[in-house]
């Protein structure tokens, strides 16, 4: 349960009107891994503060400062509210199944983790998270079904019928000027990860004429790598000095203009800079990804 989310269950529970409910979640800064402990407790300004480590604006700061107005207000039915989401924030609310989650294994899973059937189907599921069931000997695997792959088949099926054309797809060229021209416009709609209209806005400005461009943008967008896109696109078009913390960084950050983008990156560095082993470099890249979630 985030911070949001225990307010608005407590405050459902408690019978506070939704009115109120509302104003008391907007108070909560809209930031990855905020918690209301933090909200409520954390110094404002300073070391290790909602504005150091958080990164709070003025105006997320005044909330703050409201929130804990609230909080202490003694017999209020809100702060009522603050107390009770305070204690039961980081709790399990539900648990589910991972859609595209596959585990593969060596061996007869039942020899590895325990498992049951799902509940409606003879699916065999864990309830071993996803995040650690690898240290169990196994590997898991997302297999994301796309409606697009659906879009591609018909057009291809539709063009041969149509115009008697046959296009074997895994021919096309990555480099074809005309798929960049849409790409430089932004008009992605229908490309998988490329066809938001905060995707479609960077594309226009980054104007990519590579595919390496693409691959990029497809790892930049995301929160956390998100912020780098501007100097990512003005390095491109010279509008930025490209520079390294370290000379050596530019062997394996030159293809992205001295920006690290990929957790291989990150990994090569670990082994170059640090004398990481391959496994070694491998814990850290998982434990960044943790962190950053």
């Amino acid at each position: 349960m985030s911070a949001k989310l225990s307010i608005k269950d407590v405050a459902r529970v408690m019978d506070l009107p939704l009115v109120e409910s509302n104003i008391l979640t907007k108070m909560v800064p809209d930031r990855p891994g905020v918690t209301l402990k933090r909200i409520l407790h954390a110094p404002l300004s300073g070391e290790k503060s909602l504005e150091e480590k958080e990164s709070l604006s003025a105006d997320e700061i005044d909330n703050v400062k409201k929130i804990r107005e609230i909080y202490k207000i003694t017999g209020d039915i809100r702060s009522q509210v603050l107390h009770e989401a305070e204690i039961l924030e980081g709790s399990v609310r539900n648990t589910g199944i991972h859609a595209a989650g596959i585990i593969i294994a060596p061996k007869d899973l039942t020899e590895l983790i325990p498992v049951c059937t799902a509940k409606d189907s003879s699916l065999w599921v864990t309830q071993i998270e996803g995040s650690v069931i690898e240290e169990a000997g196994v590997i898991k695997m997302d297999f994301l079904g796309l409606r697009t792959l659906n879009v591609l088949k018909t057009a291809l099926e539709l063009i041969k019928l149509n115009y008697g054309i046959s296009i074997d797809i895994d021919t096309i060229p990555l480099n074809d000027e005309k798929t960049f021209h849409l790409y430089q416009k932004g008009e992605t709609i229908g490309t998988f990860q490329f066809e938001s209209p905060g995707m479609q806005k960077y594309l226009r400005e980054l104007k990519p004429d590579q595919f390496d461009d693409l691959i990029a943008m497809n790892a930049l967008y995301r929160p956390g790598p998100l912020a780098y896109i501007p100097n990512f696109i003005d390095r491109k078009h010279g509008r930025e000095l490209i520079s390294y913390d370290l000379p050596e960084m530019e062997e394996y950050l030159k293809e992205t203009y001295g920006i690290t983008v990929y957790q291989e990156q990150v990994m090569l560095l670990a082994q170059k800079l640090a004398g990481f082993s391959k496994g070694d470099a491998d814990v850290l890249r998982k434990a960044m990804g943790k962190k950053q979630k």
